[in-house]
């Protein structure tokens, strides 16, 4: 753990980390996973990321799965929808599914036909 004074910095750095190493993609990775793995607590975690993102850890990990799966979705056109969910973490062909269309309102198929360049 880190000292009390240091604790948004710090969180800043491991939540950076996290994300510009894409561990958001990580099948099965839960808060407290995340927290352990980061040496904080989960409360500590779930608190910064409303402060900082405005959001809970939970749907900040969702988003950013979501935003990757639109860009590999353009980026690789033949590549199965349920194949990029995979590569993202979701194993889950019909969660991710919902999940795309619940952050888009389109199936990742449509998306992708709607969004072709």
């Amino acid at each position: 753990m880190f000292l009390a004074g240091n604790k948004d910095s710090e969180l800043e750095r491991l939540t950076g980390r996290w994300i510009s190493n894409k561990d958001y993609r990580l099948p099965y990775r839960t808060l407290r996973e995340c927290a352990q793995r980061m040496g904080t607590s989960p409360e500590l975690l779930h608190r910064y990321c409303l402060k900082r993102y405005g959001m809970d850890f939970r749907t900040l990990r969702r988003r950013l799965r979501m935003e990757d799966a639109k860009a590999m979705l353009l980026e690789f056109p033949d590549l199965p929808s349920s194949t990029i969910g995979r590569q993202l973490g979701i194993l889950d062909r019909s969660n991710f599914t919902r999940q795309f269309k619940e952050h888009t309102g389109y199936t990742p198929d449509q998306w992708r036909l709607l969004n072709k360049k």
